[in-house]
């Protein structure tokens, strides 16, 4: 088998298992973290409070390059998911959370 067919029979070898599982775990992961920081987004805009509303859109542009990235892994068929994007897309939204009840707190 030449150089070709072992890449190709590689990737078919691919779809069952652990590997789908990982990367669909991943997926859903940083989608309930972008959607965490949009929903912390609308809450800031509802309590006026700026600098929530732009550190939360930011967040959310940066998540959905991270869920962008995780599908693309997806699709190239990697055989393992990153798991540093998971904890860091984790990361991420938990800190615009905590930064959004502590601007709320000291706002009143």
């Amino acid at each position: 088998m030449n150089r070709r067919g072992a890449a190709v029979h590689d990737r078919e070898s691919f779809g069952s298992g652990e590997e789908m599982k990982s990367h669909a775990v991943l997926v859903i992961a940083v989608v309930l973290s972008a959607i965490t920081c949009g929903v912390t987004f609308l809450f800031a805009l509802y309590r006026q409070l700026a600098l929530v509303e732009v550190a939360a859109s930011m967040v959310t542009a940066v998540e959905l390059y991270l869920l962008s990235s995780s599908i693309g892994d997806w699709i190239e068929k990697k055989p393992q998911a990153n798991q540093k994007r998971l904890f860091t897309a984790i990361g991420l939204a938990l800190a615009i959370v905590l930064y959004f009840f502590i601007a709320r707190a000291i706002a009143g």
